[in-house]
Parts: C-alpha cells; sequence; structure tokens
C-alpha cells in the first residue's frame, strides 16, 4: 500500500523548500503526484490527513490529482481545515471519531491597490469560494448554497456532523485507523521565515563555496 501524508501547511512546490530547511511539516502537489506517478497499477493508496490548510491553489492541485482515482481512500485523523479539508473530497473518505473538517472563505494577503483593485479582489475571492464550494457539493449533494453558507460563518464540524452532512463515507473504528504519526503545525510561513530561509541558504552555499575553495588551494599547493 502507498502511503500519502498530508501533513502540516499545505503549499506550492517553490515554497517547499523553505519547509525543508526548517525542518518543518508541509505538504506540496509534487509531493503527492510523484507517489501517484510511483504506486503500482493495482496499488492501493491510503491519503492520511493532518493539516489546517494553506494555499488554495495547491490544494486545489492536490485534489485534481487524487480525485476520480478508485484506488484512493483518504482518512482524516485529526484536522482537515481549509484547503486540507478541499483535499479530503477528493475520494472515498473516513474520519477519525475525535477529527474535525473546518471550512472557511477563501482570504488574501498583500493586497494593495485603490478601490477599484479592492473590488476586483473581492470579486475574485467571491469566485474562489465557490469554486472551493463545489468540491464540497460534489461530493455530497450539499446544496451549493448552503455550503457557501458553512464558509462564511467559518464552521468547525465534528466527525458525526461530517457525516450527517455527507463529507466523508464512514467514521473510522479502531481496525480502520491507521498506525501513523502526523503534526499539526497550521499556517506557519511568514516573509519574515521566507527571507530567513533564503539568507540562511546564500550564507551556506557562501560558506560551501569558501571551503571548497581553501580545499583547492590546499590540494594545489600539495598541503
Amino acid at each position: 500500500m502507498a502511503v500519502i501524508n498530508i501533513r502540516g501547511d499545505i503549499v506550492s512546490n517553490d515554497d517547499k523548500w523553505i519547509y525543508d530547511w526548517f525542518d518543518m511539516d508541509a505538504t506540496c502537489p509534487k509531493d503527492v503526484k510523484d507517489i501517484l506517478e510511483a504506486a503500482q497499477e493495482d496499488e492501493e493508496i491510503e491519503v492520511l490527513v493532518n493539516s489546517g490548510g494553506g494555499s488554495v491553489m495547491a490544494g486545489q492541485e492536490i485534489y485534481s490529482a487524487l480525485m476520480g482515482n478508485d484506488k484512493v481512500t483518504i482518512k482524516i485523523q485529526s484536522l482537515a481545515g481549509s484547503a486540507a479539508g478541499v483535499v479530503a473530497m477528493a475520494g472515498r473518505c473516513l474520519i477519525s471519531p475525535v477529527a474535525m473538517i473546518m471550512i472557511h472563505n477563501v482570504s488574501m494577503s498583500g493586497a494593495s491597490g485603490d478601490y477599484h483593485d479592492m473590488q476586483k479582489n473581492a470579486e475574485i475571492l467571491k469566485q474562489m469560494n465557490a469554486a472551493m464550494a463545489n468540491a464540497y457539493s460534489k461530493k455530497s449533494g450539499y446544496p451549493l448554497d448552503k455550503i457557501l453558507k458553512l464558509m462564511d460563518r467559518e464552521t468547525w464540524l465534528t466527525a458525526n456532523q461530517c457525516l450527517e452532512y455527507g463529507f466523508v463515507d464512514e467514521i473510522m473504528t479502531e481496525q480502520q485507523a491507521p498506525q501513523y504519526t502526523n503534526s499539526f503545525s497550521g499556517m506557519w510561513l511568514t516573509d519574515e521565515k521566507r527571507q530567513q530561509a533564503i539568507k540562511e541558504k546564500a550564507e551556506a552555499e557562501e560558506t560551501e563555496k569558501m571551503k571548497n575553495e581553501i580545499l583547492g588551494d590546499l590540494d594545489m599547493y600539495g598541503v
């Protein structure tokens, strides 16, 4: 059985190295696609979800990669929040009795401009909400307008409520619970952390370059 861990923040492929640099949990679309591509044709695939969400577009990409694969079983271990909740809608889904799904409106950071830009951003966010809501509606058959209302008030759903809404197919028993561990970190990556990683990586590369130059000089002079 192939296992895909959706843990920590859901991030773009380009940002994943920053989390790796700080040894922080994160999942990017490439992580998921690499395991899917390596899986044998008839191999069962277990997707373990423990994430507060992250990048909307990265979540959509992961959802699209998993969607329609009848070998995939998704298991929510603790939290499937925001973009991770969308990922959990990609196929047959089980949830731990103590786990939750959280759905809310899409948000935008770093927006700037005049009131025309802000109005346009508001329209974009509404459209992105509708796109995200489609995943829940398609999975459950629950009306789109009601999904959007749940998102509008940031709704946290228990396992029993998730089953009631049709967001999951069943609640896990002890026999179905996977024996793996995950961690939840929430949205961790800030611009400050990003710049710190870039600086530390550049310094490490410069140190490695200087070391190689010194070793090269030693070899040249036979020391």
